[in-house]
């Protein structure tokens, strides 16, 4: 008779695997990302986050134990599933099981938030420390950054700093200790949104910035960004996609350009940049428009 004996688990069959290379990652301008899958099985993990961090299990399933100072938590994660951690809290992981798990994490260093400023002062975030909480719109926020990422950040810096920003005021209102009304009353002025609309005109074939847009108009990022959505009803990014899409349409009708010169022109990142904002704006690809126009 033959005694099998189960093998001693590797290190390396629990290691996380990511969907993220170095040189997709570098392009990013944005709040530090990572998506990686999740090993399958059971094994053990302890970490201390040097700075809060979310989590979002994105596809799959995951039974696991945590493990928060005295206490645990046994969690069944679907996807959808959030766990915030609050920086340098201990969390031990035990996990279960798991089924086609990938996870989408983000960083939220408070003093890249500053530097970068995405936050008029130091944004210590007294969040609360949750195991697991479902939040439809902030996972699609994250699914977006990732899709971002994994494109080669086509959109640029505008898109990753106001998705970016997007999900600290979104936490700032939603998971913090204290929580405080964060909108901002008002809109920008008659002066400062003839001079926006100046620099969006003359500097739209470049990566237009959060930064710059909101040093044109005297104003922080996050003071900028909640008075531009009270005065258009949409982000800057949103809004400068539209200029530009729009741009391009007048090009497409009634110019020889070719399409990829008239991406160019207009700030797309290529021709199929350009196609994919058109078809999902007009319904139709530009050359389909330029057909149509010519009839």
């Amino acid at each position: 008779m033959t005694t099998h004996q189960r093998r001693a688990p590797d290190p390396a069959d629990a290691a996380p695997s990511s969907l993220l290379g170095p040189a997709l990652l570098g392009r990013w301008q944005g709040l530090p990302l990572a998506c990686f899958t999740t090993p399958p099985g059971a094994w053990k993990d302890r970490f201390a986050a040097p700075h809060a961090a979310l989590a979002l299990l994105d596809t799959g399933g995951l039974r696991t134990r945590l493990h928060v100072g005295r206490r645990h938590h046994d969690l069944d994660v679907r996807p959808g599933g959030f766990g915030l951690f609050g920086a340098g809290v201990e969390v031990g992981v035990e996990q279960l099981g798991a089924f086609d798990a990938r996870r989408i994490l983000l960083e939220l260093d408070t003093k890249l938030l500053v530097s970068r400023g995405l936050c008029d002062d130091d944004p210590a975030l007294p969040l609360h420390h949750s195991q697991f909480f479902d939040d439809p719109e902030l996972a699609a926020v994250l699914r977006r950054m990732v899709d971002e990422v994994r494109q080669g950040c086509p959109n640029g810096a505008l898109y990753a700093e106001s998705l970016s920003l997007g999900v600290v005021l979104h936490l700032h209102r939603t998971r913090t200790v204290a929580a405080a009304d964060p909108r901002e009353r008002g809109k920008l002025s008659l002066r400062q949104w003839a001079g926006l609309e100046e620099l969006m005109d003359q500097a739209l074939a470049s990566d237009l910035t959060l930064s710059a847009l909101s040093a044109a108009v005297g104003l922080s990022k996050p003071q900028f960004v909640r008075l531009f959505r009270n005065t258009t009803g949409t982000s800057p990014h949103r809004y400068v996609m539209l200029k530009r899409a729009e741009r391009a349409l007048q090009l497409v009708e009634g110019s020889d350009l070719s399409l990829v010169d008239i991406a160019s022109d207009v700030g797309f990142a290529n021709q199929g940049h350009l196609t994919r904002v058109f078809r999902r704006l007009y319904g139709l690809t530009p050359g389909e428009a330029r057909r149509q126009a010519r009839k």
